[in-house]
């Protein structure tokens, strides 16, 4: 019949077009991608240990989270009641499941899991602040202010400069800043300029 003889060109067509396609491209036997060409490293291979470091280590920083210190419901609560809105962007703060828990100093960077080191945060501004070290003050929205004293201790020690060298990283940071304008790393530089302000006001 003319429609199965059709059928069986296409069928054939079709299984030689694969098989051309097979001798041309080089298929990894680990991760089996195919690639035009032998790529060593694999890109597949590469992708693919890449994302299961990516996932150890957030498993490691997870289980190097302060197993003492812990934040009761009912204390986060508490103290957001101490912000009528977001302290980075002043939105209000709407339902509930969008209010997220930050940590001042975040876990990954050595800070406690203490009351002391949480501010609110909505969940847009939470993910914009991802790990970095900033406090917002909550007389002035979107700005940066120094962390409270009982954090000083967990801050990581400023770099000294080499020899002879003046690296941008070091110089001074702008401290007037205020939401959104600026990333997330000069305002970790602010919130870093303000609280060395207040370490050495203590000092005098």
């Amino acid at each position: 019949m003319p429609g199965s003889h059709n059928l069986s060109l296409s069928l054939r067509i079709a299984t030689l077009s694969h098989l051309r396609y097979s001798l041309l491209m080089y298929r990894c036997p680990a991760c089996w991608q195919d690639f035009l060409t032998r790529f060593e490293p694999c890109p597949g291979c590469s992708a693919v240990q890449a994302q299961r470091t990516r996932a150890q280590r957030a498993k490691e920083r997870r289980h190097a989270y302060d197993p003492v210190g812990q934040i009761h419901r009912s204390e986060f609560w508490a103290i957001w009641r101490l912000y009528p809105h977001c302290p980075c962007c002043g939105s209000g703060w709407g339902a509930r499941e969008h209010i997220s828990l930050d940590h001042i100093v975040p876990l990954a960077q050595g800070g406690p899991n203490i009351g002391e080191n949480v501010q609110p945060l909505c969940q847009r501004c939470n993910l914009w602040k991802s790990d970095h070290i900033i406090y917002f003050d909550r007389a002035f929205t979107g700005q940066p202010a120094a962390i409270p004293g009982v954090l000083w201790s967990y801050l990581p020690a400023k770099p000294a400069p080499a020899e002879g060298q003046i690296s941008l990283l070091t110089l001074t940071p702008v401290v007037d800043l205020r939401f959104p304008a600026g990333t997330p790393r000069q305002f970790e530089q602010a919130t870093l300029e303000l609280t060395r302000q207040a370490q050495l006001r203590t000092l005098v």
